[in-house]
C-alpha cells in the first residue's frame, strides 16, 4: 500500500495551459494583406455589378412597363409585353433564324477548325504561315468584313458573281445577300470566314498537350489522316469542343454587328436575328419596355442552353 502510495505522489500534476492568444502584428498583417486583395478585386466586381446585374435588373423592371425609353411617364402593363412577344410571328421568325444561324455556325467552324488544326499539326512545312493566314480574319472588325462581303456579294459588281460570268456558270448566279432563300447562309458563311481561325488555334493548341506516342500507336496500326482525326484526335479534346461550343452558342445569341451591316435583317425579314430584332424594337420603334422583355427571354433562353450543356459535359466525363 505504501507503495502505491508513493507512486500516486510521483505522477507528475497536469497544468492548465492558457489559450495561445493571436499575434498582433500578425494579425494587422494579414489584415492589410487582405484589404489589399479586395483592392484588386474591387474595380472589376464593381464593374460586373454596374453592367451586369445592374442592367439584368433594370430590364426585369422595365419588362412590365409600356416606355419609350425617353419621358418620365411609364406606365405598368403587367405580362402584356410578354404575352404581345410569344404571339409575334416575327419573334419566332427571329428565334428561327437565331437557332439556324447558331448551329451551323458552330457546328461547320468547330467541323473546319478542327481539321485545319490537325493538317497544320501534321504537316511541318509552313504552319506559321498558314496559320497566320487562318487567323488573320479574328482580328478584323465584323463592321469591316460585313461591308466587305457586303461588295463581294453584290449582284451586279460582286467578285463571286464576276467570277461566275467570267468562267461561264451564270446559271450559278445568285442574289446573296438579297434573295430570301440564300440572305441567311450568305451571312453564316461570313461569320464561318471570321471564327474558324479562332477554333482552329484553340483546337491546335490542346493537339500540342496530346502524347506523341498516341499518334505514332495510330500510325502503327494503320490508321489513316481521318481514322486518326476521327478516333484518335477528337475524342482527346472534348474539353475543346465543349468550350467552343459554349462559346459558339453564346456569340450566335448576340451577334449583330455582320447581321446589321450587311442586311439590316433583310430582305423582308429573313436574316432578323434576335438581337436586331431587340435593336429595332428598342431604338428604331423605341418601344424599350416591350425590349426588355425580349431581352429577360433571351437570357433565359442562354442560362438554359448553359445548363443543359453543362449536365451533357458532366454525363460525358
Amino acid at each position: 500500500m505504501q507503495h502505491a502510495t508513493d507512486l500516486t505522489e510521483q505522477e507528475p500534476k497536469l497544468s492548465a495551459v492558457p489559450p495561445k492568444r493571436p499575434d498582433p502584428v500578425k494579425k494587422k498583417a494579414q489584415l492589410k494583406k487582405n484589404l489589399i486583395g479586395w483592392a484588386f478585386v474591387a474595380p472589376t466586381v464593381l464593374f460586373v455589378i454596374a453592367f451586369i446585374y445592374y442592367g439584368i435588373f433594370y430590364n426585369a423592371y422595365h419588362s412590365v412597363f409600356s416606355w419609350d425609353g425617353i419621358s418620365f411617364e411609364k406606365t405598368y402593363i403587367g405580362l402584356e409585353n410578354f404575352g404581345r412577344m410569344f404571339s409575334d410571328p416575327e419573334f419566332y421568325n427571329a428565334l428561327k433564324n437565331t437557332g439556324i444561324f447558331t448551329v451551323l455556325t458552330v457546328t461547320i467552324q468547330a467541323g473546319l477548325g478542327l481539321v485545319l488544326a490537325y493538317l497544320l499539326h501534321t504537316k511541318g512545312v509552313g504552319r506559321t504561315f498558314f496559320k497566320s493566314v487562318f487567323f488573320f480574319p479574328v482580328v478584323l472588325s465584323p463592321v469591316v468584313l460585313g461591308a466587305a462581303f457586303s461588295q463581294i456579294f453584290d449582284f451586279q459588281f460582286g467578285y463571286i458573281n464576276e467570277f461566275l460570268r467570267m468562267i461561264g456558270l451564270d446559271a450559278f448566279e445568285q442574289n446573296w445577300l438579297g434573295d430570301q432563300d440564300v440572305a441567311l447562309y450568305s451571312i453564316i458563311l461570313i461569320n464561318i470566314f471570321q471564327w474558324t481561325g479562332s477554333s482552329m488555334i484553340m483546337y491546335y493548341m490542346a493537339m500540342l498537350a496530346i502524347e506523341r506516342e498516341v499518334f505514332e500507336a495510330a500510325n502503327i496500326d494503320g490508321a489513316g489522316f481521318w481514322r486518326t482525326l476521327w478516333s484518335v484526335v477528337f475524342p482527346n479534346l472534348k474539353g475543346t469542343t465543349f468550350t467552343l461550343t459554349i462559346l459558339g452558342v453564346i456569340g450566335g445569341l448576340k451577334t449583330f454587328d455582320i447581321v446589321w451591316i450587311s442586311t439590316q435583317g433583310g430582305p423582308g425579314n429573313s436574316t432578323e436575328v434576335i438581337s436586331t430584332y431587340l435593336f429595332r424594337k428598342s431604338m428604331l420603334h423605341q418601344e424599350v419596355g416591350y425590349a426588355s422583355a425580349v431581352a429577360i427571354i433571351l437570357l433565359i433562353i442562354a442560362l438554359g442552353i448553359t445548363y443543359f450543356q453543362t449536365r451533357v459535359q458532366k454525363k460525358m466525363d
